[in-house]
């Protein structure tokens, strides 16, 4: 995979308390640039602790629908090695690609709609 070099570099950090919530963040905002970030993939750290090995390892998910990391009760706390990364466009086939863009457009027009009809109110 392209990011090893990326997994290893954060396996070995503690993460921040806000490490989800800004890595989440941060690659919503690149799905919403449109550009090949479909999704995100967890990434369980070395000592691959029970709690990820309940999570499907092949699940994609999209920022707003993935779990927490560190995953609530996990016994390393902010010493969690496991991971978000991004799932690029070239990872899946053309058809996965194609539908989870389109997913992602519809999120973001459903977000603006809400915004606007807020503004309205």
């Amino acid at each position: 995979m392209s990011f090893n070099w990326l997994n290893d570099f954060h396996k070995g950090m503690a993460k921040r308390p806000d490490y989800a919530e800004k890595t989440l963040a941060a690659y919503r905002l690149g799905m919403k640039a449109g550009g090949s970030i479909v999704g995100i993939w967890i990434v369980p750290g070395d000592n691959r602790c029970p709690l990820v090995q309940a999570l499907d390892p092949a699940e994609i998910y999209h920022p707003d629908d993935a779990p927490i990391l560190p995953l609530d009760g996990c016994p390393q706390g902010l010493q969690c090695q496991c991971v978000y990364r991004p799932v690029m466009a070239y990872q899946v086939s053309p058809e996965e690609a194609a539908a989870r863009q389109a997913d992602a457009q519809a999120r973001i027009e459903a977000e603006r709609a809400a915004k606007k009809r807020k503004r309205e109110e």
